[in-house]
């Protein structure tokens, strides 16, 4: 669902996660509800609800080893990061017109 962009339907399974976790993962599936939350503003051009959403992706990823629940989260946030620093830049000049050049994508550890 994440990645092929259908991120509504992806924070929906996420959140059904999210309820039934416990321990550790109970963030870990909170932050990637935020991630699909961002990603769809992302696509629907509210830049501000992106930055807001990923920020709090981060600060709750960055507290799980860079491979955790099968996922490789330090591809993960390293693409969130660079996806802020687009924003921050298109924000910061006011004649920068952005053009969203990278998506997420949520790789599997194999």
């Amino acid at each position: 669902m994440f990645n092929d962009g259908s991120y509504f339907e992806a924070h929906d399974y996420f959140e059904e996660m999210w309820m039934e976790a416990v321990g550790n993962y109970k963030n870990f599936y909170k932050g990637l509800i935020q991630a699909s939350v961002g990603s769809y503003h992302l696509t629907t051009e509210n830049y501000y609800g992106t930055l807001s959403q990923y920020t709090k992706c981060l600060e709750k990823l960055e507290k799980y080893p860079d491979n955790f629940g099968n996922i490789k989260l330090l591809q993960f946030r390293q693409d969130i990061n660079y996806i802020i620093n687009q924003i921050t830049i298109f924000y910061s000049k006011k004649n920068h017109s952005f053009k969203v050049t990278k998506i997420l994508f949520i790789e599997l550890n194999t």
